[in-house]
Formats: C-alpha cells, structure tokens, sequence
C-alpha cells in the first residue's frame, strides 16, 4: 500500500492557506459590496446621478408688492445669472479666453474669474447674479464670437422699487437672493418668494450637455402678490410734509407719522423719515452719519456703519417707545367719564401746581389755569385738572383701562420689528399709595409707548371707543389679481361707550378750533385732535442739554371720525419745541390735501376768512349777460369779485383760465374784447401778514393767494409764517400762490405736557 509523501502534506497545507486567504479577502470584499450596494446605496446613487445629469436652479418670479389701488410698489424685473462650467473649459489658452471675456463685459477683476476656472471637477461657479439684459445680450455676442465653452448663463430676477424710497421702512427690500431681509418682503416671504423650477439635463463621458431631449424641465412657480393697505398718494403727502418739518424743525432723531382709519385699522399711510433708497439699501447719505463713520477708528468703522444702516433701516413707528405726553390726555378724560368720576359740569383749579405725596407736581404752565371745566381741561392741557381726574380713578383701575386700551401689549400689527412699550410693574403701580406715578402719568410722563399703540389707543376713543386692530396688508392676490386672502376689520374690544367717545370728541374738536392744537386747523374741514409734548428725562446729559418729543393726534371729519394723523418728531433743535408749534401744523397740511382726495365735502363757516377753493369755470363766448348771470346764479361763484376789460359784447377771454383752483373771494378778470395780458408780476413779501392783509396785497399785485394752516379770523395772532416764492420772484399773472398761517396765541401746551 502506497504512503502519502511530504509532498501530498504539503500540498494540501497550500490548497487550505489559499482558501482561507480567499475567504479571509472576501469577506471585507462582500461586507464592502453589501454596505456599498444595499446600506449606502442612495448615496452611490446620488453621486452617480451627480456624475450623469447637470441640475439648473429656475428662480422663480417674485410676487408684486401693489398699494391699495394697484400701483406697483416692488416689481421683479428680468436679470440673468452667470456661471461657468470648468470642466467644460478644456485648455489653459481657452481659460484665459474665458477670464477675459467674462472679467472686461461684467468688469469683474481678472485674477478673481481665472481662479474659478481652476476648479475642472466643478461644473458650476457663479461668477456674477442679476446682470441686466443690456450685459447679458454682449456677453453672448463675445461667447459667439471667440466660440468658447463653459459661459452659461440662466433666467433670474432682480428686485426692483420703482418709487426708490417710498414707504421705504415699511416695504423693505430683499438681498442678492431675492429673500426678503426687511419689512413686507421679509414678513411676507413665503408668499411672495415662489417655488423655484428645475433643469436636469443628461451629460455624457465628457462632462458636456446631451442634446436637449435627454433634459427634464419643471417649471418655477411664480410668488404671490401683496397688496396693501397704503395709498401712494396719502403715503407721498405724509412723507414730503413729514420730511419738510424734521428739516424746518432741525429734528435730530427723526420724525414718524401715520395716516390711519379708525374705523378698519387700515393703515393708509405710514412713514419715517430719513430714509433711504430701497435700491441701494445699503447706500448711506446723510452726512451726519457718514462723518460718524469717518471719525470712527479702523476697528470701528463696521460696527459704526452697521449701527448707521439699522437705524435708517428701522421703522420708528412701531420699532421706538417715547413718552406720549398730552397726547396721552384724551385717555385719562375718557377714564374719569367712563367711570363716573368726572362729566361735563365737573371744573377744576390750577393755581400752576399741586400737592402729591411729599412733592408739589407743577402744571406746564406755572401761574395756573384758574377754573377750568372738564374740556378745557384738555383744551387748555391742564396738568392739575388731569391730575384732579386720574386721584378719582385710582391707581387699579387706571392700570386696568391702560392695558384695555392695548398699552400693555403689542398691536399684532403686520410688520417686522414691532416693539413694546415700558410700563409700570403692576403690583408697584397698583399700589394705592403710589400717588406720585399716577399723577404724573396722568399726563403721559415717565413710562413709555410705540407711536403704534398710541395712535390705536386713542383712534379707539374716537371711534365710538372700539379698539381696532391694525393691519398694512389689504388682500393677496394672483397674477391675474383673482383674490386668494382678503384681510377684514378686526375689533379687538370695546373699551369705552358710544356716549364717552362723542363727550371727547366734542372736546378735542374745541381743542383745534380755539385750543393748542389751532395750528392744524384746515378750512372747511372740522378737524379735532390734541398736542402733545415730552422730556426725555433719560436722555438728559450736562453736554446736550434737554431733549424732548413733539407730536400731535388729529382726527377727521368730525361729524363722523375717521381718519387719523399721528405725527411724532423726535429731539427738535430749532427754535420751536413744542408739538403745538412743530407737529399739529404738519397734521393739518395732511389733511388738508388728502381729505379732498378721499372725498370728504369740505363745509365753510362764516368765521373762515379764506382757504375756501372753487375751481373756475369757462367764461369765454359769454355775453356779459350770460357771465354776469352764470357767476351770480352757483354759490361757488357769487362771492367773486368781477372786474371787466374792455366794451366788446363777447367775452374773448378770462383771469384766471378755466379749470384753475382759486379761493371763493378772489378778484376775476373778464376781458370783453382783446387777450388778457400777459406780463409777468413780481411776488410781494407777505410774511407776518394777517390772511386779509395778505390777500390784498397778492391781489393788486395781480396773483391769487391759497392759505394754508391757521386761517381764522376770531384770532388776532395769526401770521403769515411761509410763501411759496420768495419776494421778487417773476410771474405769470393770474398764479395762485400758497401762503402758511400760523396762530401764535394761546397754542402753548407747555414742556411738561
């Protein structure tokens, strides 16, 4: 019988190393194969989709911001986006074609576009966003004519603000990628940014594009658009008187103001001012803050021109607290004659100060109102009639009626950046031997409130006393202004009765009429309101001195209120300080342009001496029968005065033309025979003139005067304050020129008030 040899043994030794080194190797092998193809397939999958197909980004259009009768606010306009493929750029030479193309069209520098052409496992480097059409059109010329791969370009949009700085910190902008980062574009975002599409396109070994019926494409969805409650005309009245008083004024910390319907919480218009351009958001102007950025040191200069953008950027009406001051008035009266305390035969005494606790609390005005009845006292801003008021309401219930009135909360208006005000603790405040913070809260002092609660407090005095809540935004619409959302009224609460508010209303109505507030007088308009103003006790230093706000509420028409004004100008410089002086004239040249706008009749008293405008008629081919008889019949017109050119029998001409605004007592020319002359006639100085003097003195120089502001003439202080042109200014004769009033009795409210 045969023996296995050593050399069997050790074959067999090799054959079983040899399989248990093969399944030793595959082992790790198979584990890899079943992680690679069963565990981590997605992602093998995901990059072999990468490897295969090219995946375009559509921007999709970004909805229209629309203000309430559909003017455009923010609109996207077509731009393209450029970018290169470098694995498609084959060659060093051809590189270098497609750096200096891209670098003199798009004037990028040089080195910056080379160095993305580096990067050839890459097929997507932007090299410029939202190039105009003008560019984009060139740079396909150039690509065309040097025959070079790997330029691309694809649709995009870029924002656009057609009115530049309208309504600038209420509509906000957006950043290099169409997000919104301010104002309604960002509070808005998800219904104005749209669903951005596709294009996945195959590619083959090389990297390039298959042809075209190997690409998927999937549509980008179109935002929605927004349409507020602004009115661009109210918002441009607002913002250009707004802007002419932070500048009379030397305001130091910006003016805000707001036009506002009580009745739906629309906000019509809404504006701080200074502004900024929302094209070039980023573009600081004012020469205060750009000499604050140059004397800041090299570490600083960022973080100082940072702080100058948000503060231009922030919207001041509902983003800064300030101490309302008499404004504030009108709440406490409505406390004290909801509960009883107070009525209309209630009077009070001010001998100029009052007791409270361990200290006297003084009135604004130091000698003392004497008697005062319950509206007088707001008439007159009395501190001590208040103080008398809010001693009999008690601290609790004065704490409760401020946190009905919406005080103690924000207003959930539709804006970013809405902020709170600063209230007393309730447990201190309510404590009834807390005499001396009631007191002097009574009048609006030492705690703090946005100009957006304030105006919704006392809009809902007002207004039958119904606390509304605000909003900005009126409806979302589509394409084809079919409308998706439509946002209504919303009454919050009722706060006050129907009898309280019209008690108010009465008061704050004498208080324009022959009170603080006359200098927002508007003829022809009942108008009611009250001035307010404030110290910035917390601001005070020894180098700056005292620092105090201005402002004003007004409402109208009151027969049936509706539209109020809130104007707050923050830290005047010039020489008038007092919201009765700066504010309440700037209330009532808003509304004297848009309450006509809106459609509100105007109604004259027989007290208003001017300001009542008629708008001409045609006079021409008349005979003077059927002038005469024309001008005498219509009530508009009966109160002119005719002077006659000429003896012809047909009227061949007239002064002024049809269709020219003219004040009711104006001096006409009618020319029977001939041309009215057509000389030009030097504006008078009429400056410190009553409106009767005036007028006379406009008229014989040839020119019709519009008077504008407190035109009265039961008052013996008003005074011509501004005029359109300067003295010796050449015109055409037969101009109407506007004059501003403004009544210097008995408008003080005091600094402390």
């Amino acid at each position: 019988m045969a023996r296995k040899g050593p050399s069997n043994i050790i074959l067999n030794r090799i054959i079983k190393c040899m399989i248990f080194a093969i399944v030793i190797g595959f082992v790790p092998l198979a584990c890899a194969l079943v992680k690679i193809q069963l565990i981590d397939y997605k992602t093998y999958q995901s990059k072999a989709i990468e490897q295969q197909t090219r995946d375009t980004i559509i921007t999709p259009k970004r909805g229209v911001i629309y203000d309430r009768n559909m003017k455009e606010i923010a609109v996207s306009a077509t731009a393209e986006t450029v970018f290169i493929s470098p694995a498609e750029i084959e060659t060093d030479e051809d590189a270098e074609t497609v750096a200096k193309i891209l670098s003199e069209v798009l004037e990028l520098e040089y080195d910056s576009v080379i160095s993305k052409t580096k990067n050839k496992k890459s097929y997507y480097q932007v090299i410029k966003k939202k190039i105009d059409v003008d560019a984009a059109t060139r740079l396909r010329e150039k690509i065309k004519e040097h025959g070079v791969r790997g330029i691309h370009l694809t649709e995009d949009t870029k924002r656009y603000y057609p009115y530049g700085s309208f309504a600038a910190q209420v509509v906000g902008f957006c950043g290099d990628e169409n997000t919104g980062l301010f104002g309604i574009e960002k509070k808005y975002e998800n219904v104005l940014k749209g669903m951005p599409g596709r294009v996945i396109a195959a590619k083959n070994a090389r990297g390039t594009e298959m042809p075209f019926q190997y690409e998927e494409y999937y549509d980008a969805q179109n935002g929605q658009n927004v349409v507020l409650t602004i009115d661009e005309t109210i918002q441009q009245v607002l913002e250009n008187h707004l802007q002419t008083a932070v500048i009379d004024g030397k305001i130091e910390n910006r003016g805000a103001g707001i036009v506002y319907n009580i009745k739906t919480g629309e906000i019509l218009a809404m504006a701080t001012y200074g502004d900024f351009d929302l094209n070039e958001p980023y573009k600081i102007t004012d020469e205060a803050a750009l000499k604050r950025i140059e004397e800041a040191s090299d570490d600083e200069k960022k973080q100082v021109r940072s702080n100058e953008l948000q503060a231009v950027w922030r919207n001041k009406f509902i983003s800064d607290a300030y101490e309302p001051g008499s404004v504030f008035k009108i709440l406490t009266v409505a406390m004290g004659y909801e509960e009883g305390v107070v009525n209309s035969n209630s009077t009070f005494n001010c001998p100029g100060g009052m007791r409270v606790a361990d200290r006297i609390i003084h009135c604004w005005k130091r000698e003392g109102h004497g008697n005062v009845n319950l509206s007088q006292a707001l008439e007159k801003s009395c501190n001590c009639a208040l103080m008398s008021i809010v001693s009999k309401i008690g601290n609790e219930k004065f704490y409760d009626y401020c946190e009905g009135f919406g005080l103690l909360d924000k207003t959930g208006v539709d804006l970013i950046g809405e902020a709170g005000g600063y209230f007393f603790n309730e447990e201190s405040f309510k404590n009834p031997n807390n005499k001396v913070s009631l007191a002097v809260a009574s009048f609006g002092q030492t705690f703090k409130v946005t100009p957006m609660q304030m105006v919704c407090a006392v809009g809902a005095v007002v207004n039958d006393g119904k606390l509304m809540k605000p909003h900005i935004v009126k409806e979302i619409v589509d394409d084809n202004k079919i409308v998706i959302k439509k946002f209504e009224p919303e009454t919050v609460r009722q706060i006050i009765s129907e009898k309280t508010s019209d008690f108010i209303n009465q008061s704050i109505e004498e208080t324009v009429a022959t009170g603080t507030g006359k200098n927002a007088r508007v003829s022809g308009y009942r108008i009611g309101g009250k001035t307010g103003t404030s110290e910035k006790v917390d601001e005070y230093t020894a180098e700056e001195g005292k620092k105090y706000i201005a402002s004003f509420f007004g409402v109208a028409p009151m027969e049936n209120p509706e539209i109020a004004i809130l104007v707050m100008l923050d830290t005047p410089r010039g020489i008038y300080l007092e919201g009765s002086q700066l504010a309440a004239p700037v209330a009532g040249k808003v509304f004297a342009e848009i309450l006509p706008y809106l459609g509100f009749e105007p109604t004259y008293t027989a007290d208003e001496l001017v300001g009542a405008e008629v708008t001409m008629p045609n006079l021409i081919g008349g005979t003077s029968e059927s002038v005469n008889k024309l001008l005498s019949s219509n009530r508009n017109y009966s109160s002119f005065t005719i002077k006659t050119v000429g003896d012809g029998k047909i009227c061949t001409d007239q002064l002024p033309a049809e269709g020219a605004k003219i004040p009711k007592n104006s001096t006409i020319v009618v020319y029977m025979g001939g041309k009215a002359e057509g000389e030009e006639v030097e504006m008078p100085n009429v400056i410190g003139m009553t409106p009767e003097s005036a007028n006379k003195i406009l008229t014989n120089a040839g020119l019709y005067m519009k008077a504008n502001g407190a035109v009265d003439k039961r008052s013996s202080a008003v005074g011509a304050t501004k005029q359109q042109y300067p003295e010796g200014t050449k015109l055409k004769r037969g101009t109407v020129v506007s004059v501003e009033f403004y009544d210097i009795n008995g408008v003080s409210e005091g600094i402390s008030g």
